[in-house]
């Protein structure tokens, strides 16, 4: 009898787990949405750059706060010829206007005789959930070089996941000439603990380069 109740018990256990399922979230991307030029911003965003080029905007996993993603620039300039350009990204994060930074990437070019480059590469902003951790992830890729010819510039992808910071650093890919397409190169961050977003990473890369 003692047998049979056991039995009885462990049976009744599988069926608990079978009929309640633990909920994974999925890795799919946000509803994500490109604010238009001049539109009005939660007042606790300040902008770092003296130009917006670009604002995102999501809704997060809990339904309770906004997410932002503010693009800018700043140049400088000398004699009437830019010698110089700051690129600005800041994350952040709440309820309606009270918004908190959880960071900012600020890179460029400055005392450039020859041409400067400082660019967000067009089409590499995403906003997903890559390691279903119910944390967005916002990727983007940008290049900065001082040239005077055709040769790649450094290019970075970072993925911002809150606080954390983890990039791709190599160089964008070009036509030199003749059919000689040089660049594309970059080696990884450990991206320690984090495998799924390494993988989006080096998949954006690709995806970037048109390989």
């Amino acid at each position: 009898m003692k047998i049979r109740s056991l039995a009885l018990i462990a049976a009744l256990a599988c069926t608990t787990l079978t009929v309640a399922p633990a909920v994974a979230r999925e890795a799919i991307p946000y509803h994500v949405e490109q604010l238009p030029a001049g539109a009005k911003l939660p007042t606790a965003i300040k902008v770092k750059g003296s130009h917006v080029l670009q604002v995102w905007t999501w809704e997060e996993f809990d339904d309770t706060k906004r997410g932002y993603a503010v693009f800018s620039e700043t140049e400088t300039a000398r004699g009437g010829r830019v010698t110089g350009r700051k690129i600005f990204v800041q994350l952040f994060t709440g309820k309606g206007d009270a918004q908190k930074e959880l960071r900012m990437i600020n890179d460029g070019v400055t005392g450039c005789e020859f041409d400067v480059v400082a660019r967000f590469v067009d089409g590499s902003v995403s906003v997903t959930d890559e390691d279903a951790d119910g944390v967005n992830e916002l990727t983007f890729a940008y290049d900065v070089t001082c040239t005077s010819d055709v040769s790649p510039a450094v290019r970075k992808l970072l993925v911002l996941e809150g606080k954390d910071k983890h990039a791709l650093r190599g160089t964008s890919r070009v036509d030199a000439g003749g059919g000689d397409v040089v660049g594309g190169d970059y080696k990884a961050d450990p991206f320690k603990k984090a495998p799924a977003l390494k993988a989006l990473a080096e998949q954006r890369w690709k995806d970037l380069l048109g390989v």
